[in-house]
Parts: C-alpha cells; sequence; structure tokens
C-alpha cells in the first residue's frame, strides 16, 4: 500500500519490477553517453541509434509504439536477432537488456554474433525467485507469484519467440525475443526483474498500489558512512597508486605503467577507465589478453586486483614462469568463479555460459567456459580450464553503473581474483550523499566511527580476507611485492 503523506513528486521505492510501470530512465542518452551510440549517417527510416561496431541497431516504431533492438546480418540472414519493447515495459527491463548489448559489443561481440541461443539460465533466475512452471498449449510457461507477469517459451519449436509479459496500467507490456537472440540477453531481463524499482509516487500505476510492496528509501545521517557489500558502493576518490608498488613497475608517461619485465601495462585513461594488457611476448602481442574496469568501479576492487596482478608478476619474475601470461590449465571454471558461490549468488547455466546472480540481484557475472557445444553439463562446464571471457555488471543510475571485463586469454586464475574481490566482505567508505536511493535496501551501512588513530581507521577498513593468487601446481610460494602503506 502507499504510505501517506507523500507528495506526487515523492520518491518511493517499488517491487515487484513487473508492476511498477514503465518509469523515466532514457535508455536513449545513456547509451549515446556511455557506450558511443550514434545517429545514422543516412535516413535509415525508424533508426534512432547504432553502435559504434554498427552491428545493432536500436529502431522506434511510432505507428506501435515499440522499441526494437536488431543484429542485423545480410549475409547470413539466419544470424539474425531481434528483441521489441513496448513502451509500457519497466525501463528497468529495456535498459539492461540494451546496456549489456552494449557491453558486449565491445568486449565479446562473436558471443552476439555466433552463439548458442538459450533460454535456461533465464528460467533458472525466475524460477529461484518463487516464478512457477506450467505447460500450455505446447509452450512453458514461468509464472510470476502474483500471476501478474508470466515468461513464455515454446516447448519444441526453435524458431518460435520467447515473450515476457506483465500486467501494465492498462492491458499488459511484452518484451519479445526472436529465436537467435543471446542468452545472456534474457538473462540480463530476467535479472532486471529481481530488483526494487524507483519511482516518483505519481509514476506507480493507480491500479497496482494495493498489490505492490511502497515505501520511501532509507536516509542515511549525514558524514561517512561504511558501505557493504562493497560493489554497490560505487565509484570514490582516491586512485590506486599503492597496488602497482616500484621498482616492480614503472611510469613511462603520465597515464601509463608497465610492467619491469616489460609483458604487462596499465593506462587510466581520460575517462577514468582502467586497461590492462600483458601476454608472454609482450601487451601488444597477438596472443595477449586486456582487462578493464569502468570508471564508476569501487576503487578498492580494481586495487585488490591489481595487488594480486602484481603479486602474480612478481612470482613469475622470481621464478621464471609465465602463469601470468600464458592461459594455463591449473585453474577451473569452477575455480574462478566459486568466491561468487561462496558468497551467496546464484548460479545458473546452459550450453554456453555460466551465469550468476547476487543476492540482491544488482549484479551479475558471466562467465564463457570453452567448451561451446549443446547438451554440455553443468559439471562440464565447471571442470572446463578454458573460458572465451568474463564480465561482472553492476546495475544503477550511470554513475554508479560500472562492469569489469576480462578476455579470453586471461588466465583463469585472475578471473577467480576477480570474483574474489568483487565478493569480498570488506566495506568501503563513502559519503552518505552519494549512496543511490534504490541501492540503499540492498547494503548495509554503518556510521564511520570518529576518534580512531589513522592507523586504527585503516586496521578496520581492510579485509580480513586477503586476496592471493591460487598456488602453482608446483614449486615455491609466489612471495608477494613490497606494497608502501595507503593513506588514511
Amino acid at each position: 500500500m502507499l504510505p501517506t503523506a507523500l507528495a506526487p513528486t515523492d520518491l518511493v521505492l517499488t517491487s515487484p519490477l513487473h508492476l511498477a510501470g514503465p518509469g523515466s530512465e532514457d535508455f536513449t542518452r545513456n547509451l549515446s553517453a556511455h557506450f558511443g551510440w550514434d545517429r545514422p549517417a543516412t535516413d535509415d527510416g525508424d533508426v534512432v541509434l547504432v553502435s559504434p561496431c554498427e552491428r545493432a541497431t536500436l529502431s522506434r516504431s511510432p505507428a506501435t509504439g515499440r522499441w526494437e533492438a536488431a543484429v542485423p546480418s545480410t549475409h547470413a540472414p539466419a544470424l539474425a536477432w531481434a528483441i521489441a519493447f513496448d513502451d509500457s515495459t519497466p525501463r528497468e527491463i529495456t535498459a539492461g537488456v540494451l546496456y549489456t548489448l552494449a557491453h558486449g559489443l565491445e568486449h565479446w561481440p562473436r558471443l552476439l554474433v555466433h552463439h548458442f541461443p538459450g533460454r535456461d539460465a533465464a528460467l533458472g533466475v525466475l524460477s529461484s525467485s518463487g516464478w512457477a512452471f506450467q505447460q500450455r498449449d505446447g509452450h512453458q510457461v514461468l509464472l510470476a507469484p502474483d500471476r501478474l507477469a508470466a515468461l513464455t517459451r515454446p516447448l519444441t519449436d526453435e524458431g518460435a519467440f520467447t515473450v515476457l509479459t506483465g500486467a501494465a496500467e492498462r492491458g499488459t507490456w511484452n518484451v519479445t525475443f526472436s529465436p537467435r537472440t543471446p542468452a545472456v540477453l534474457l538473462h540480463s531481463g530476467a535479472a532486471a526483474l529481481l530488483r526494487p524499482a524507483l519511482r516518483t509516487v505519481a509514476e506507480v500505476p493507480a491500479a497496482h498500489r494495493g498489490q505492490m510492496s511502497l515505501k520511501p528509501p532509507e536516509r542515511l545521517l549525514g558524514g561517512d558512512v561504511r558501505l557493504s557489500p562493497r560493489y554497490l558502493a560505487g565509484p570514490g576518490i582516491s586512485s590506486v597508486p599503492s597496488a602497482l608498488p616500484p621498482p616492480l613497475w614503472t611510469s613511462p608517461r603520465p597515464g601509463v605503467v608497465g610492467s619491469s619485465c616489460g609483458r604487462a601495462r596499465v593506462e587510466t585513461g581520460i575517462r577514468s577507465v582502467t586497461r590492462i594488457a600483458a601476454g608472454p611476448e609482450g601487451p601488444d602481442h597477438r596472443l595477449s589478453w586486456a582487462a578493464e574496469f569502468s570508471a564508476a568501479t569501487p576503487p578498492e576492487i580494481v586495487e585488490d586486483w591489481l595487488t594480486h596482478l602484481s603479486r602474480s608478476v612478481a612470482a613469475d619474475i622470481d621464478q621464471g614462469t609465465t602463469r601470468t601470461f600464458d592461459p594455463g590449465t591449473q585453474t577451473t571454471c569452477g575455480e574462478a568463479i566459486r568466491p561468487l558461490q561462496e558468497a551467496g549468488w546464484k548460479l545458473h547455466t546452459d550450453d554456453a555460459d555460466l551465469y550468476l546472480v547476487s543476492p540482491d540481484g544488482h549484479a551479475t557475472a558471466h562467465l564463457c567456459h570453452g567448451l561451446l557445444a549443446r547438451g554440455v553439463s553443468s559439471t562440464e562446464a565447471l571442470a572446463a580450464t578454458a573460458h572465451w571471457g568474463m564480465s561482472v555488471d553492476v546495475t544503477g543510475s550511470p554513475a554508479t553503473r560500472w562492469h569489469a571485463h576480462l578476455t579470453s586469454l586471461t588466465p583463469l586464475h585472475l578471473a577467480q581474483a576477480l570474483s574474489e574481490t568483487v565478493a569480498a566482505p570488506t566495506p568501503a567508505v563513502r559519503t552518505s550523499d552519494r549512496v543511490p536511493a534504490r541501492l540503499r535496501p540492498a547494503l548495509h551501512t554503518e556510521p564511520v566511527i570518529t576518534g580512531l588513530s589513522p592507523a586504527a581507521r585503516s586496521a578496520r577498513n581492510r579485509s580480513p580476507v586477503t586476496v592471493s593468487p591460487a598456488a602453482p601446481a608446483a614449486g615455491p610460494t609466489a612471495v608477494p611485492a613490497p606494497r608502501p602503506a595507503r593513506r588514511p
């Protein structure tokens, strides 16, 4: 029910999302500002935006009032696919799918073109959240607990569409996935349904208020607060110099740091994006791997991962090994994502990918195992020692949304380190006015205790879990590189 004494412009957190109405998130502006999508150079009818790689388009049909994201294929029409969104669809679903598409085209485009379409992971996300299976007229229907939303897919016809439907203010809203739609996009849309929506009172559909949870966002006291989980803390104001200590790392020019062995490089771009490249023949060789952390990534996560990288590079230099630079077979996909599972993230699998969703629903992880064959079991996928890339994606406003990405040749012990740094229980310290309202129900907050010495405060902010590289199959234990003390 709607709390009393609220003005139409007051904000409320609403759930379930499928009843929250469309909202007002401007996904077209965000695609342009954060992912570089632009208007087509020529008049292409209803096309509104084109991706930088020109593989995907976002169109708007005034006649039907629908948005359509499509990856057409003139050379192989069978590979083309499209997703259509009604205007009444909650914008969190539309935005989540489109941002996942934009991020995927930038980092793993082949998985969005040459892929194994699947629905099992999306079904797993919803069924583990209380949605119930039914069979109806040759279709498998997954019904929401309140029976006001459903995911419908064909049981046998692989050429049929999958449809996500929910109750709108009047009638229903629909998201239609064509048969070749990549599974990661279905998973993104399903995961969005687990999160609460932030709406003004006026935006909440009057017809649904009696069936929804509606409450004002929690108010935080002024000053600094300790936030956990830290992957929802948003960007900080500190940089990460202590994770790259000299003489192991040197800086040939501003914004660029290279390892003393010449095989790894870390760059911080103009937009504060951190990019890492490394390989046995140097960071620019064709067999090198890459990693990227977007600007809004909590700096504590970037620093811990770079610390792990520094220790791994130091061990390779000292021992004459190449575990930092060659994929190797010492670590499995299951070991790479185990820290997230142990932190409560739920695992869902299909023929090509391992998907995880955080307990709060605001974060997802995606690891494409290296098997890429139909009928792959979860056991086989978890035992694989190769992969086609890993991504962690955290939703939120454009200012707090972030992603981290590792390419296919990245050693899996570095993927495991990413899982560890994301799942680490260490709180992050932020000023209370920087905490997004929609994330507050998922965050544990406590005020920073004043009066402590800088050393005591630093000790309280550190994790009891030390992030360290996986032990080599044989040989002495890696010795951590020296690390100067972090300034309070």
